[in-house]
């Protein structure tokens, strides 16, 4: 018995798998957009990822992408499903493991959630000549360590910049994440004890990755900042309703921040400015 995430925003497509995976036992995770998906993959690890390349939210392409180069994720299969106008090397080429043409055959997805399933077991056990290690992912980069204490989500070098140099000083380990897409994957890979988001970013804004976050466990008691030109009454508002811990306005200077880190990495103490 395996676990098997589908993601498929097609109704019909959902139900045929369904009853097909349940009839050999399987557990099944069912979601219509693929961010959601990218949460459930990091949070709870299936064995096995269905992706219909059509599914609502973030495209196919990056989704596959965040995937295979989280270390949370980057080992479970994950098989396309597609029609005929998307050439199958390209699918391959992306990170798909394997496909299946739609409309799909239940029967032919699950022989091959068979041999996945036998495949990722050879990995794990390192049958094939090479530690698992060997084989993941490049390790993140902009940190010295895999759990840093502090996180920063934000595309501007600059203002990275300033940060590091704050928290570095104070005597935290520091990460940075430009790409918003994928900060919850990596996110979870370090595991910051304190999160600072910037609220203008591609794609997914502060305010959206915040509410992701608080919908994952490990995150949902963690200190999330919201870093921002803006302090505006609406905005800090909205920041509450998303769960935030905060604000820090910018530009970033030392004092704002060092109260942050004092307030919530250091709650006993109390130093004046």
């Amino acid at each position: 018995m395996a676990q098997i995430l589908l993601i498929d925003s097609d109704r019909t497509n959902c139900q045929l798998l369904e009853q097909a995976l349940a009839l050999y036992d399987h557990d099944i995770l069912v979601t219509q957009r693929t961010n959601e998906g990218l949460n459930l993959a990091a949070t709870a690890p299936p064995d096995v990822i269905l992706l219909d390349i059509d599914a609502d939210g973030l495209n196919s392409w990056q989704t596959i992408k965040t995937l295979k180069e989280s270390s949370t994720t980057w080992l479970i299969p994950v098989i396309a499903m597609a029609d005929s106008t998307v050439k199958g090397p390209l699918l391959i080429q992306a990170g798909f493991d394997t496909y299946e043409r739609k409309p799909v055959s239940a029967k032919f997805i699950l022989k091959k959630i068979d041999v996945l399933l036998d495949k990722v077991s050879t990995l794990k056990t390192g049958t094939i000549g090479h530690p698992p290690s060997v084989l993941g992912p490049p390790e993140p980069a902009q940190t010295s360590t895999s759990q840093a204490t502090v996180v920063y989500v934000d595309d501007n070098p600059a203002a990275s910049e300033a940060m590091a140099e704050i928290i570095q000083g104070a005597g935290y380990s520091y990460a940075n994440i430009t790409d918003s897409l994928r900060a919850l994957p990596q996110l979870v890979d370090y595991n910051p004890k304190l999160i600072f988001l910037e609220l203008v970013l591609p794609i997914a804004n502060g305010y959206e990755l915040c509410a992701q976050l608080r919908r994952i466990s490990i995150f949902r008691n963690t200190p999330i900042i919201i870093v921002t030109n803006n302090d505006r009454m609406a905005d800090r508002i909205r920041a509450k309703i998303v769960g935030a811990s905060g604000f820090l306005i910018k530009p970033i200077r030392a004092q704002p921040v060092l109260k942050v880190l004092i307030k919530h990495l250091l709650p006993n103490t109390t130093v004046d400015f």
